[in-house]
């Protein structure tokens, strides 16, 4: 893990790309000050006597380099030294202040950063929802975080010990699976398939990139083909039997192409799409035809129910998909409301989500005090194989305000797009504003276009922009850098396969969204990345905690302890 200094000076934008270093280089070519631990989630800045002495020495016999030239050449002297001469690293170590920490063994041992410095304040008041996220008082976790939440397991693989057939699934369903690779259960896909199946109402909660989409698709598919085939239910016009609503269009497209991908191997149902932004007569028309599952936006959705163009009569299970993104949008609240009133007393509803703070749960429990909770051992936690980077974007010496921070972040990401060599990365702004800016500094670094290729995604956009951005992103294959310039749009449930990094360019409002940001790389079973948090001021010691937190696999921020959370033993 490492931390990194952005100093006072930004990066040479001017200067065109001279070459690609590896992603394990960055860092070392900035001018900042930065330390290199040997695992994930130790980090400091290294500021050892040895290291400002053998800056100031290039300071003196190279003056006419600049600032960030020499820094360069001594940090880069200093690590190639430290990883070939054992020795060397023994009298750097003696030199660092005399709080030096053992770094532990295990991921449940209390961890400590190797090079400790004085305590970190508390994080400010205006960042609202992490107070309560990352104590820094507190030395006993029980008060937060009950023991039967700390044994669950932090890094007992992605899949599950059973198989689809041990779990029940039938053969059509196993060899559609099958033939899209999808050869065992993930632990949350095992997890929910019974109650799923047994038609249960209930909360499916798992790390992002856990597979949550199969693991409600498949036992509602199955057993939709099964009251087929007892002549219990068949399709019909306009009444959809299964209906999935999610907070955005895009995640709506990648829904429906998860049942189109079953429906296509073996697995026979019919589905379709309808959001905003496509024609509203094409919708219609399909909705006359037989329907098994339809995936909607609320909006959408609700005007359809008023309009009477979707009946409900037929409806045997409801998904809210990312529940806890619908809930934070005004008016959805009267959308769950009329659905429930027009859908049948005895229709299943299954909410689906990546975190679940305590205020989302005690809504869901109050409307559906019967809903059980099914919960992966990834909640509120950041995958086992993803790697932070702490880049502090400060400046020292350099006066407070958000125009310096931004030179300073502008200066980190610049340097990442010089020297990286890795073909996609998302950058997550807090503002569509501040998407704007970083799009034309990125493009004003490469204004040839041969090195970079930047593609925005906000709500500013177009629609039909949006989705050509995204199919390029989701889709390209060129050894080119690609740049994805977006708002948490882009982190509400959008799977990205092969991201290499996810650069926080702005610090999140609260835990859930560090989570899902995170959470667009190292997805899957086998799937490793890079997270790059810029922060300023208060957010340093803030950010440090969280991945103290981080690598001791904790939770971000507290789940409901109204209930034990599942084995995962599955």
């Amino acid at each position: 893990m490492t931390t990194i200094l952005i100093g006072s000076k930004p990066s040479r934008e001017a200067q065109a790309p001279t070459r690609r270093r590896s992603s394990g280089d960055w860092g070392k070519g900035c001018g900042c000050c930065f330390a290199e631990g040997g695992s994930l989630g130790s980090f400091a800045r290294l500021k050892s006597p040895k290291v400002k002495e053998l800056i100031r020495k290039k300071k003196s016999s190279e003056a006419s380099n600049t600032v960030a030239d020499a820094g360069r050449k001594v940090v880069a002297d200093g690590l190639r030294r430290e990883r070939n001469d054992d020795k060397v690293r023994d009298e750097e170590t003696k030199k660092l202040p005399a709080t030096v920490v053992k770094q532990p063994q295990d991921v449940e041992e209390a961890a400590a950063p190797e090079y400790v410095r004085a305590p970190a304040p508390r994080a400010a008041s205006g960042l609202r929802g992490w107070v309560r996220a990352a104590p820094s008082e507190r030395s006993n976790d029980d008060t937060l975080y009950p023991k039967h939440q700390r044994k669950m397991p932090v890094d007992s693989g992605f899949f599950s010990r059973k198989t689809f057939k041990e779990l029940g699934c039938t053969g059509d369903m196993i060899e559609s699976l099958r033939s899209l690779s999808f050869l065992r259960p993930s632990h949350i896909q095992a997890l929910a398939y019974a109650p799923v199946l047994q038609g249960k109402s209930c909360v499916i909660a798992d790390q992002s990139g856990s597979g949550k989409t199969l693991a409600y698709l498949i036992p509602i598919i199955q057993r939709l083909r099964q009251e087929e085939l007892q002549g219990l239910g068949k399709s019909s016009s306009s009444s959809p039997r299964v209906v999935i609503l999610v907070p955005t269009a895009e995640l709506a497209s990648q829904v429906l192409n998860n049942c189109r991908s079953i429906s296509k191997h073996g697995v026979p149902f019919r589905s379709m799409v309808a959001t905003g932004g496509f024609r509203q007569k094409t919708q219609l028309d399909s909705l006359k035809q037989e329907l098994d599952v339809l995936i909607a936006t609320p909006g959408r959705f609700i005007y359809l129910l008023q309009e009477g163009f979707v009946q409900l009569a037929s409806l045997k299970c409801v998904v809210l998909d990312e529940v806890d993104i619908l809930f934070g949008d005004e008016g959805f609240e009267q959308v769950l409301q009329s659905l429930i009133s027009s859908a049948p007393m005895e229709a299943q509803y299954v909410f689906v989500t990546a975190t679940l703070p305590v205020d989302i749960y005690n809504k869901l429990v109050q409307i559906f005090p019967d809903c059980g909770v099914t919960m992966g051992p990834g909640i509120h936690r950041t995958s086992s194989r993803l790697e932070e980077v702490l880049v502090d974007c400060s400046g020292e010496g350099m006066e407070k305000n958000p125009e310096t921070a931004f030179i300073n972040k502008k200066s980190a990401l610049l340097q990442l797009a010089e020297e990286s060599p890795v073909a996609k990365t998302i950058v997550f702004c807090n503002k569509i504003e501040t998407c704007r800016k970083v799009e034309n500094v990125l493009k004003r670094f490469d204004r040839s276009g041969l090195h970079i290729k930047v593609l925005p995604f906000h709500a500013a956009l177009a629609q039909d922009v949006r989705r050509a951005n995204m199919k390029e992103f989701l889709n390209s294959r060129s050894r080119d850098s690609m740049f994805l310039i977006c708002t948490d749009r882009a982190s509400r449930g959008i799977d990205f396969p092969n991201v290499d990094h996810v650069v926080l360019f702005d610090f999140p409002r609260d835990p859930s969204e560090y989570v899902r940001r995170v959470g667009r790389t190292a997805r899957g079973a086998k799937g490793e990345g890079k997270a790059l948090v810029f922060v300023v001021g208060k957010q340093v010691s803030l950010a440090r905690r969280i991945m103290e937190r981080n690598k001791k696999g904790h939770p971000l921020h507290d789940v409901p302890s109204a209930y034990e959370l599942e084995s995962s033993v599955l």
